[in-house]
């Protein structure tokens, strides 16, 4: 029998997936909505509806802005003024951003750093009757809790952050945007502050003087320690998007904090807390009536708390770090001995006279377990 050779068939070329496919790949199919992502969703607008009435509140009962009965167009033009002059409204104006935030599925920290300015200043310092005086401590915990699920939803988020980096960049926000209001105001009054009606001086939380009477470390050194402190802040914010992970993140996120601490506790100290510390609030109604118990010892424990979450922050940032670089070098043990193994195995034994013959039923020696390395995590 005569064998003829087959002609050669060259194989097939690979056909590129269809376009369909291609599409689906470009253009991933949207996170689903989680728990922690609606409801983050849903409290945020609530903080935003309060946050509103605050300002409706604030413009329509305070002398200097339009009542909501008979505005005339002065009253309007003069409500112009209640933006760069209150707080308030910046944070108004930042907080949408974290809705835009939660439908892109992405980290938001401003509803965070909204939580730590109302807990800080507005709630433990400023407000003197929870009663009479409920818009803040509203505010406190409709932002708080959607500050909560905001930061819970950012496991799931792209990219994911860990909460200990949301916290300690919104601390930072906190700080940024307050020392962005107070230079801003000082350059607002800048003729007022040159004409020596007021004293030039600065109280706690960098807030300037506002009559002749405030007492307070000299202007020129808080303006000095105001911007530092935007400064320290900004950049660490830019770390924390940038390089969350990196050293110099876990060192400088609670520098900025720690000084303002440690600055207020000088102030009281050597001064006491003024009536400029008004100027730190959220809004202008939500400051109470009357006398205000116990305030500077408020200030005191405002300014230790505000010590302690700084020095948490980075201990447990330090913490983390430590414990996943003691995860990869177990496991990058592991890894080497099981290649180790591995490779003990794979070359057969020669010996003198050629191969050795085995007995029926064995093909060669038997290859060895891994050793178990107590050392690697269960989780690899």
């Amino acid at each position: 029998m005569t064998l003829q050779p087959q002609p050669f068939v060259p194989p097939s070329p690979v056909s590129a997936p269809p376009l369909g496919i291609t599409r689906k790949a470009a253009f991933p199919s949207p996170t689903p909505w989680g728990r922690d992502r609606l409801a983050a969703l849903v409290l945020t607008l609530l903080a935003v509806g309060v946050h509103v009435m605050w300002t409706i509140n604030d413009t329509s009962t305070n002398d200097a802005f339009p009542s909501l009965h008979n505005p005339t167009t002065q009253d309007y033009f003069n409500a112009l003024y209640y933006i760069p002059y209150t707080l308030g409204a910046w944070w108004l104006i930042l907080i949408p951003i974290s809705i835009i935030n939660i439908i892109r599925n992405q980290v938001s920290i401003i509803t965070t750093a909204v939580a730590v300015q109302l807990f800080f200043i507005d709630v433990l310092i400023l407000n003197n009757d929870p009663i009479g005086n409920p818009l803040s401590i509203l505010c406190l915990l409709a932002t708080g809790s959607a500050a909560i699920f905001t930061t819970r939803m950012g496991r799931t988020t792209n990219p994911p952050r860990h909460w200990l980096v949301s916290l300690g960049m919104a601390t930072n926000l906190f700080l940024l945007v307050s020392m962005l209001h107070r230079i801003t105001k000082l350059l607002l009054n800048a003729k007022f502050y040159q004409s020596g009606t007021s004293s030039q001086t600065v109280n706690i939380w960098m807030t300037p003087a506002i009559g002749p009477n405030d007492r307070g470390i000299p202007l020129t050194v808080g303006v000095a320690i105001t911007i530092i402190v935007a400064v320290i802040a900004s950049i660490n914010l830019y770390l924390g998007v940038s390089s969350s992970t990196s050293r110099v993140f876990r060192y400088t996120v609670g520098l900025a904090p720690t000084l303002v601490a440690l600055v207020n506790m000088y102030i009281l100290s050597a001064f006491g807390i003024s009536r400029a510390v008004v100027s730190s609030g959220l809004g202008l109604t939500s400051i109470g009536t009357g006398d205000h118990p116990h305030a500077k010892l408020r200030a005191w424990l405002a300014s230790v708390l505000l010590v302690l979450l700084a020095m948490g922050v980075t201990a447990l940032l330090s913490r983390s770090s430590a414990v996943n670089r003691r995860m990869q070098t177990s496991w990058r043990a592991a890894q080497s001995s099981t290649v180790g193994a591995s490779g003990s195995v794979a070359v057969a034994p020669t010996y003198a006279g050629g191969p050795q013959v085995h007995p029926a039923g064995v093909t060669g020696p038997a290859p060895l377990a891994p050793p178990a390395d107590p050392s690697a995590p269960s989780s690899w």
